[in-house]
């Protein structure tokens, strides 16, 4: 699979920046403690495609968007409130399922995702209570290759999905498996038991 080496590079950066980040105030004697290092060639937001392309005009036109937004994913002076990530989102997803709305949803996570590990992934969808439907830890390939494995539950048109060898930002490091995963569920594959 295309990408290996880049995404190894960028997910020891992307782990470092992180880590960076939190300890963004510490003393200079704590931060050699934990062995921080600098993150030389690693910016989360360098390679912004999205962005560049939610920008152009004919984008924004054909997404009926008033063309004076500009479309910005990262920024460097906002600061999310760290006591959110405390806040179940169980209840809303149950809501969107229960709720008979018909909405195929995909959960996916990457296998090495240090800031949603799949682990914690995988412990809600399956704390919901939902009945497997016999796709359970199923291995899927892409180009030959084991690209992860993934669930589907009775009566819920709802799929999780794990991608090998991947961080937290699943494309960043697994193009070529992210568009097919993309293309398999725009076709319903991973949410249709």
């Amino acid at each position: 699979m295309g990408g290996s080496k880049r995404g190894s590079k960028y997910g020891r950066g992307q782990r470092t920046w992180l880590l960076n980040n939190i300890f963004a105030g510490a003393s200079k004697e704590l931060r050699e403690v934990i062995g921080l290092e600098p993150v030389d060639g690693y910016e989360p937001c360098e390679e912004d495609y999205m962005t560049a392309y939610m920008n152009r005009e004919d984008v924004k036109a054909a997404l009926h968007v008033n063309s004076a937004i500009t479309w910005q994913d990262c920024s460097r002076t906002l600061r999310y409130k760290q006591s959110d990530g405390h806040n179940s989102m169980v209840p809303y997803y149950q809501y969107l399922i229960d709720g008979n709305f018909g909405l195929n949803i995909l959960v996916y996570s990457g296998d090495d995702d240090s800031v949603c590990a799949t682990v914690g992934t995988q412990g809600w969808i399956w704390d919901m209570g939902y009945t497997p439907a016999g796709k359970i830890w199923q291995t899927y390939t892409v180009s030959g290759q084991t690209a992860g494995y993934f669930t589907q539950w009775k009566n819920t048109k709802l799929g999780f999905l794990t991608i090998h060898g991947a961080g937290h930002e699943v494309p960043t490091y697994k193009p070529e498996v992210a568009l097919d995963m993309f293309t398999r569920y725009l076709n319903g594959e991973w949410t249709s038991a």
